[in-house]
């Protein structure tokens, strides 16, 4: 992504074969940026995920009991009662031994709990900043946008969670997006005459994220 956009920083937005000018596309107007975030970025929505699981947990790790606890309340972390095997020393030796604790896992029966996580939110474009001139790379025309973007459609659930806590970052940094919004360049390329979000080449496709 680096290497296309210091190309597009540096090149022509026209193009000369011998002694004929070939016009690149023009700039795509902030209708049409607006249409490609709405169609290729607003659609994937927010996920949060404050911890790995399913995980099994002793019964004695008070500490970690009690911060999956709140996400159980909520209904997106379920709890069962489970016995594992765990290494122990006794009598100063390493054993494995039968231990009773519990099983937390994401609770896919919500409906907002899905293998991504739990919903919190859809993204929104705020403000396009700049748009790059149009360039001409191996034949395929290219522009670079920086704008920015808030959370919207917040659930109030975000209510009941402690933002503070350096798992829920996100979460906090979502709901101050609409007075402080994520920024984000994104590289556009230029199909039959339409502007998409570009995926890379070859082997090295990567959809582009907005984190």
């Amino acid at each position: 992504m680096r290497v296309l956009a210091v190309l597009l920083s540096v090149m022509w937005a026209t193009v000369l074969v011998g002694a004929e000018v070939y016009l690149l596309p023009a700039q795509p107007s902030n209708n049409q940026i607006q249409q490609v975030f709405d169609r290729e970025l607003a659609q994937n929505l927010l996920f949060h995920k404050p911890f790995d699981l399913p995980i099994e947990v002793e019964r004695t790790h008070k500490a970690m009991i009690k911060s999956l606890t709140p996400w159980v309340q909520l209904g997106f972390v379920s709890q069962e009662k489970t016995r594992f095997m765990a290494d122990k020393i006794m009598y100063g030796e390493p054993r494995e031994v039968s231990v009773g604790g519990f099983k937390f896992s994401y609770n896919q029966e919500n409906p907002l709990v899905s293998d991504q996580g739990i919903f919190y939110g859809r993204p929104k474009m705020h403000k396009i900043f700049e748009v790059s001139q149009v360039v001409d790379i191996s034949g395929e025309y290219f522009c670079e946008v920086y704008l920015s973007w808030h959370a919207v459609d917040l659930p109030k659930w975000l209510d009941k969670v402690n933002l503070k806590k350096r798992e829920n970052r996100m979460l906090r940094r979502a709901r101050e997006s609409q007075s402080r919004p994520f920024e984000k360049r994104v590289q556009l390329i230029n199909k039959d005459g339409e502007w998409h979000l570009w995926s890379g080449r070859g082997e090295r496709k990567v959809k582009q994220q907005l984190f």
